[in-house]
């Protein structure tokens, strides 16, 4: 055999194996890059969910206070109207008279 024989012989499967070795590191680029996105995107979404949740937790507990305010309110109303209404009862005004007599 040549030394251009022997030479090609060694050559190819060096080639061959430079190429693979080439693909696949554009290939792990590639992959790398997917699963940024992915982790990203996951990343992104765990915090919405956690932003919504809080201002849902927020909304209700305004409303909580919202509501037991305006119960506060009313009901502090109807015992002052109670009281003016206790303090000055007129004799007839409000009452029902009985005019067939």
């Amino acid at each position: 055999m040549s030394w251009k024989a022997v030479e090609m012989q060694v050559a190819l499967p060096r080639t061959q194996d430079a190429g693979k070795i080439q693909d696949q590191m554009q290939q792990q680029g590639r992959i790398d890059q997917n699963q940024l996105a992915q982790t990203l995107a996951k990343d992104e979404l765990r915090k919405r969910k956690q932003v919504l949740e809080q201002e849902a937790s927020e909304k209700l507990k305004n409303d909580k206070k919202k509501s037991g305010f305006k119960e506060q309110e009313t009901s502090r109303f109807t015992a002052k109207t109670n009281q003016q209404h206790q303090q000055y009862k007129h004799p007839y005004l409000g009452n029902r008279v009985d005019f067939n007599g």
